[in-house]
């Protein structure tokens, strides 16, 4: 049986809070991977020169993380006695993959790497920071390859970097993004509903806010392993009352100030937008995929096309998102509505196609 020792250098560095999670709830997390598929591994220990007291969320994320393997903290006296044991330093956050090569050849692997006594200020600071970048790179691959045009060059880097922000904080969950997403189209509604010119342009503004910070929350999820298809669903219905929230209080904004026309096109265009994403979630649900509203998204593109990639793009919410902007600080909330209108019949249609085509 072998037995994976963590070293870490200082009590800083196992706590310090790496994409979310502390150092070594991290380090831990990838020997109970490796641990799965060796079954050689009776447990893991991890080592703190100078000794260490995790703290309660630490505690927290070992049995949220490793559920299934024994860990056991030791300071100075390091590891104690068993048949075999692999040492590694915790600091250099090794994954699984690596970890299962040097328990393939175990009994020719250093001790070296491991940290024996504490480290100075300055060689702490040192890991502090490369465990920083650490948890910067974590956050940068939160990135999702179906990003949208204005995701991939606006709103991700922007959502990233609210994330790496947030995440220096204990506690933080996916959820805690969703519920300011919802706060931000909540107060983007309260404008556009009270009507005028202001109204109108700060909904729209809080309108893109609100699709920038619904990154965060998948940024997280990814980061700190707490993706669900429970909060897909939450983050998929708060996306869903957040856009038809806008488009609704667009029409009653314009219908108040005497537009009669945009606002009949902006109702009409609403209205085919509610039933469309009515019939794409009640077709997730039928089906017994995750309850999303990605599901034309995903079998739109099964067939690879340049066209198709652009209509993808020109209907997904980042993009109408920062166009309807742009549309209505630059005077031209009434032709936008016209415009949505036009779009939403052509997405409906293609959407209803789609759908009969899968079922």
């Amino acid at each position: 049986m072998t037995l994976i020792a963590l070293h870490f250098s200082h009590a800083a560095t196992a706590n310090f809070l790496v994409a979310g999670i502390p150092a070594a709830a991290r380090a831990v997390h990838q020997v109970a991977l490796a641990a799965e598929q060796d079954q050689d591994v009776e447990g893991c220990v991890v080592v703190v020169a100078g000794g260490w007291a995790p703290s309660q969320w630490c505690r927290a994320e070992f049995a949220r993380l490793a559920r299934s393997l024994v860990v056991e903290i030791a300071g100075d006296e390091g590891a104690g006695a068993a048949a075999s044991i692999v040492h590694i330093r915790g600091e250099e956050l090794l994954p699984a993959r690596a970890i299962l090569n040097m328990l393939s050849g175990a009994a020719h692997f250093s001790a070296a790497t491991r940290t024996d006594g504490a480290i100075d200020g300055a060689m702490l600071q040192d890991a502090l920071r490369d465990l920083r970048r650490k948890g910067d790179a974590i956050v940068a691959a939160t990135a999702k390859p179906n990003d949208g045009i204005v995701s991939r060059h606006i709103n991700r880097p922007i959502s990233q970097a609210i994330s790496r922000i947030v995440l220096r904080l204990p506690g933080v969950k996916p959820v805690h993004a969703t519920i300011a997403a919802a706060i931000l189209g909540l107060a983007m509604a309260l404008c556009l509903f009270a009507g005028g010119a202001d109204g109108l342009i700060i909904g729209a503004i809080l309108f893109q806010l609100a699709s920038i910070v619904d990154g965060v929350d998948g940024e997280i999820a990814r980061a700190t392993y707490r993706s669900s298809p429970e909060g897909a669903m939450l983050d998929s219905l708060t996306d869903a009352a957040t856009n038809l929230s806008f488009f609704a209080g667009l029409v009653f904004n314009l219908w108040l100030r005497g537009q009669d026309v945009a606002a009949a096109a902006g109702a009409t265009g609403l209205v085919l937008l509610a039933a469309g994403l009515f019939l794409i979630g009640r077709r997730a649900r039928v089906s017994g995929r995750p309850f999303t509203f990605d599901g034309i998204k995903e079998q739109f593109g099964a067939n690879p096309a340049k066209w198709k990639q652009w209509l993808t793009w020109l209907t997904m919410r980042d993009f109408y998102a920062a166009a309807a902007a742009v549309c209505v600080v630059a005077g031209l909330a009434s032709q936008m509505l016209i415009a949505f209108a036009i779009v939403t019949a052509g997405w409906f249609v293609v959407s209803m196609r789609v759908l009969a085509r899968a079922a």
